[in-house]
């Protein structure tokens, strides 16, 4: 699973999920970008993108909770764009789409 991070705007980091989110190095891969980009704190906005991404287990699912509390601590916010119906309706059946804001593509997650 390709992960692909890239500096936006300041302040502004969009990190790009591809393939398959499952247990193993694929999600312990995602978290260690995201503590990167947090342990430097000069982010305040975090977006997934997520249009790529075509499937995720349950260990994928919860590795966006994890990454939320790690960015939450940083002082920033992370935003969720692009996500397919499939994985729009797991967001959904697990209560993530109400532990952060999900938007239909990376432009509208960054206002523009």
């Amino acid at each position: 699973m390709p992960i692909e991070s890239k500096q936006l705007d300041p302040g502004v980091v969009v990190i790009t999920v591809s393939g398959r989110l499952v247990m193993g190095k694929d999600v312990e891969r995602l978290e260690t970008v995201v503590k990167d980009f947090a342990a430097q704190g000069q982010q305040k906005v975090f977006i997934m993108d997520l249009t790529p991404l075509d499937y995720a287990d349950s260990s994928g699912i919860g590795t966006f909770v994890s990454c939320l509390t790690t960015v939450k601590k940083s002082g920033a916010e992370m935003r969720l764009a692009g996500a397919n119906p499939r994985i729009q309706r797991l967001f959904t059946i697990t209560g993530v789409d109400h532990l952060m804001s999900l938007f239909p593509t990376v432009a509208a997650a960054t206002g523009g």
